[in-house]
């Protein structure tokens, strides 16, 4: 049964992995893994993009913030076993959006997809505490997020 896509996105409270395309990006691109992050605004979402583009990533932050790179948290199948290969969750570029926003950028070829809810709590520990480390996200967003992991 499919549902609708805002129905989806309102039960996107706490940590999941959804994938879906953004249209804000290129045509070209293709869907990503998103970590949803919880945070004490139930109408807004905190994401964080999951990228196999490990050494690029790694590149850029080297350039860009050498002290960013303590904010890439490496995932592999062992911690997410539909992920293809080793990933980085960059939670340097956490983004807060709106849920009525967040609507707006999904496409819907493919549709969004929560691909898991069940999200080991060391990866959860990991994730906020990468966030609140980096030098690139606001404070006032790392206020939003509920750390009781």
């Amino acid at each position: 049964m499919d549902l609708p896509l805002n129905l989806i996105i309102e039960c996107l409270t706490g940590f999941c992995v959804c994938y879906f395309k953004d249209k804000r990006h290129s045509p070209e691109s293709p869907p990503h893994y998103y970590v949803t992050v919880p945070i004490t605004n139930d109408t807004s979402l905190l994401l964080c993009i999951i990228t196999s583009q490990v050494e690029n990533q790694m590149w850029y932050y080297r350039n860009v913030n050498v002290s960013a790179i303590s904010s890439l948290v490496r995932v592999d199948q062992s911690s997410l076993p539909f992920l293809t290969k080793e990933s980085f969750i960059d939670c340097n570029r956490a983004e807060l959006i709106r849920k009525n926003e967040f609507i707006k950028i999904v496409d819907s070829k493919p549709c969004l997809e929560i691909k898991t809810r069940d999200v080991p709590d060391e990866l959860k520990r990991e994730i906020i505490s990468a966030i609140n480390k980096s030098p690139l996200v606001k404070s006032f967003i790392k206020r939003l997020i509920i750390s009781n992991y």
